[in-house]
């Protein structure tokens, strides 16, 4: 069970991160406690309101709860339980609070997966805030004790690095295509370079410091300051191999050593860096809102192609897969009239059979049972025929629901770029606002002097 938890703000970030039904099969909101609002958005923005009347900067406390996938999913009144104890623990007894069930399909099997999101306002109502210090150590105690009371497994080993690699791989930042290169580029660079020192200075020089983790395991530090588990990071290779290779910890900096190293690397627009550069690259607020508002503009960009392109797949295959359904169904219907209507025409009855037959009333009594069954065989046609247009219905109406939930969630994720950009624009005005205040001062100035 992997819980992670921060203090945030951002009240319609937040509430559009737990409403997405577009990346999750289903959303449930399980509970809404200590808000006049029935729902994420208008909550959020009043606890948001409420922290604004204290000196608090961040008025929400976020909390993830994933179980282990490969083990059995807890009960409702297990998750009831986990949550009120990691909240009693965590001092947040009584604060108001949301419950969000996310299920997510897996990536690789296609398993749906249950995690829990559950949001504390950190305000009393005395307009004091909860203080939450040592969270992370009290979040890692409560994992201990639940996996212990639910009778659960609890990874041993490499866990720590496992389970950070795996909170951040569904944290609200998530990058597949990132990811992915990263990836690629180390299991590229570990094929190709066989010495240790030959494979450290490759990775130095592709933006990546190799050090060693607290857990007896090698770990890669980004430019991000991210740090992640090297043995998850080479397709086909496992602990004891980098073991054998790079030898022992020793040699390696530390995590805090390698995170100060990358700060003294400046990358270039090639190959992330530029060799004997010394010269840190301390960024300016106004830089870093610089690269979050291009990070999410395009990470927007690619989930909503990405998502265009699957719903243009499944209208495309369901209008497929309709008119073959109707296809055989008239098939079906022909087939079987055709074959109805050869067994009749087989050996009619001819010469004096077919006179008795006519005369005493025996084929007026064919016809019209012969008319019985058509009609009947009709009609049923027909009811089946009426099934499968209400069916064809009901998944087109469905296809419809996705793509508006879609538009939403696009024209939402659109708001909260705006916004940031927005909040750019203005603080560069208040930046040229002040320029144009000093350099009237100085002129002034300069005019007294003279």
């Amino acid at each position: 069970m992997i819980l992670k938890g921060s203090q945030r703000r951002g009240a319609v970030d937040l509430a559009l991160h737990l409403s997405n039904e577009v990346d999750n099969e289903k959303v449930h909101v399980a509970e809404l406690r200590g808000m006049a609002a029935d729902n994420l958005y208008d909550g959020f923005r009043e606890w948001e309101l409420i922290c604004d009347q204290t000196n608090a900067t961040k008025a929400f406390y976020s909390l993830s709860i994933n179980p282990d996938p490969n083990q059995r999913d807890l009960s409702d009144e297990e998750w009831l339980h986990a949550i009120n104890h990691i909240e009693k623990r965590l001092g947040l007894e009584d604060q108001p609070r949301a419950i969000v069930f996310h299920d997510k399909a897996g990536e690789s099997n296609g398993d749906i997966r249950k995690h829990a999101h559950v949001v504390w306002s950190r305000i009393t109502p005395e307009l004091k805030a909860v203080h939450l210090g040592n969270d992370h150590y009290k979040l890692k105690a409560c994992a201990k004790e639940l996996v212990k009371e639910f009778g659960l497994e609890l990874a041993y080993g490499n866990a720590k690095e496992k389970a950070y690699d795996h909170a951040k791989s569904h944290g609200q930042n998530r990058d597949l295509d990132t990811t992915k290169a990263r990836k690629q580029t180390i299991t590229k660079l570990w094929h190709e370079h066989g010495d240790k020192q030959a494979f450290i200075t490759a990775m130095t020089d592709a933006g990546y410091v190799v050090a060693g983790g607290n857990r007896r395991a090698f770990v890669i530090v980004d430019q991000d300051g991210q740090v992640h588990a090297l043995a998850r990071q080479i397709d086909g290779v496992n602990t004891k191999a980098i073991k054998a290779r790079l030898g022992n910890l020793e040699s390696c900096p530390s995590v805090d050593e390698a995170k100060a190293k990358q700060r003294t690397i400046k990358p270039s627009l090639d190959s992330r860096r530029l060799a004997g550069s010394n010269q840190k690259t301390d960024l300016t607020r106004e830089q870093r809102l610089f690269q979050k508002l291009r990070r999410m503009a395009q990470r927007a960009d690619k989930l909503n192609i990405k998502r265009r392109r699957t719903l243009k797949h499944e209208a495309t295959s369901m209008a497929l897969r309709h008119k073959e359904e109707l296809d055989h169904h008239t098939q079906i219907q022909r087939t079987e009239t055709t074959e109805i209507n050869k067994k009749r025409r087989a050996k009619p009855p001819q010469g004096v059979i077919k006179q008795l037959r006519t005369i005493f009333g025996f084929e007026m009594v064919l016809r019209w049972k012969r008319n019985l069954e058509d009609r009947g065989r009709e009609k049923q046609h027909e009811e089946k025929l009426s099934d499968l247009q209400d069916a064809h219905k009901l998944e087109q109406t469905r296809l419809e629901r996705k793509t508006t939930i879609m538009q939403q969630q696009e024209k939402r994720e659109a708001r909260s770029i705006k916004r940031l950009a927005s909040k750019l624009g203005y603080e560069k005005a208040i930046a040229e606002k002040i320029k144009k205040q000093l350099q009237h001062k100085t002129k002034m100035h300069q005019l007294v002097l003279t």
